[in-house]
């Protein structure tokens, strides 16, 4: 059972706005904000964060009620920039596809839409690249649509790559204002880059994972996943655990059986990790459609209580697996 602790996700996004200072924070809530409830965050923070982004036209329409601005980041089709023009969402412009919807949907409604511009900074995944913006920088002359930013996307966690990548981005950004003629608002930073330092804050930041309570120790995880325990037997050594004799008892032991498993979210990667239960942390044995096995060793576990699989102080990610999935998929 998932629960949300909404005065954490208002108290991680306070942190970001300190450490931000004059920079805008952009808050992530796209994907259910990462599995805490889309609405119910951006009503959250609807107070606190200057802008929010989303993945669809159908999520812009859903928060624009209760937030001022909001960023559509994914390219749109026709049908879909016309519901995010009507609700005033900004508009993600990242390929010359995407800028002819646009230019298509302001002519037939008469609305001059808002948008910021994509560049491929090196992810190589959506935007438009340094030498492609003569071209494009021609082709926005005489459309009516305003130009209001233009941002990229760090693929790198460390200094060196992120630095690489700034100086591209602001080549490019450099660019597209000169043409434009206005100070456009410029964004690259999510939560590990405006974590590492204020250079990469520039005029806003996209912050995701950290609004959820990961990537310092000053945040609070928000997210809270549990389950059952259901059955407690002891087992000699030896003793397989689960499909495909992956785990063997190295001794005499006991297995608590939890109602949570693939089904509900629960990657069978992440066997070997730590649950908590009571005071004890256990490990993971097996993991099946709708339960999982833990070695409980001897510690005083019953059927009744509560196993925590993700929370404070308890995080089964591992290389196989990490957070942002688990915060999506467990239920």
């Amino acid at each position: 059972m998932k629960t949300i602790d909404y005065s954490a996700i208002k108290s991680n996004a306070k942190y970001f706005k300190n450490i931000l200072g004059k920079s805008k924070l952009c808050a992530v809530v796209k994907n259910d904000a990462y599995g805490h409830g889309l609405l119910p965050t951006a009503t959250a923070l609807a107070q606190i964060a200057d802008c929010f982004a989303v993945g669809n036209a159908a999520d812009a329409v859903a928060i624009k009620p209760v937030v001022r601005d909001v960023l559509a980041l994914l390219p749109l089709n026709y049908r879909d920039t016309v519901i995010a023009v009507n609700a005033g969402a900004i508009l993600t412009v990242d390929s010359f596809d995407t800028l002819d919807i646009v230019a298509r949907v302001s002519k037939q409604l008469s609305i001059q839409p808002r948008v910021h511009i994509k560049i491929d900074s090196g992810m190589s995944r959506l935007g438009f690249t340094e030498t492609q913006l003569n071209c494009l920088c021609g082709a926005i002359d005489g459309l009516k649509m305003r130009i209001e930013g233009v941002f990229s996307h760090f693929y790198g966690e460390t200094s060196d790559q992120c630095d690489k990548q700034l100086q591209y981005f602001g080549k490019c950004a450099d660019m597209l204002q000169s043409r434009v003629g206005r100070k456009l608002t410029r964004h690259i930073a999510n939560t590990s880059a405006a974590l590492l330092s204020s250079k990469y804050h520039l005029d806003m930041a996209r912050v995701g994972l950290g609004l959820y309570g990961y990537g310092s120790d000053g945040l609070r995880p928000a997210a809270k996943v549990t389950a059952n325990v259901i059955s407690v037997k002891n087992v000699c050594s030896g003793s397989v655990v689960g499909y495909g004799a992956k785990y063997v008892c190295a001794q005499d032991t006991r297995l608590a059986v939890l109602d949570i498993g693939y089904a509900d979210g629960l990657p069978r990667s992440v066997v070997g990790s730590a649950v908590k239960i009571g005071n004890a942390f256990c490990s993971i044995a097996a993991i099946c459609m709708a339960m999982t096995v833990v070695d409980v060793g001897d510690a005083d576990v019953r059927v009744g209580q509560t196993a925590t699989l993700l929370g404070t102080d308890v995080n089964i990610a591992n290389n196989q697996v990490i957070v942002y999935e688990l915060l999506c998929n467990l239920k």
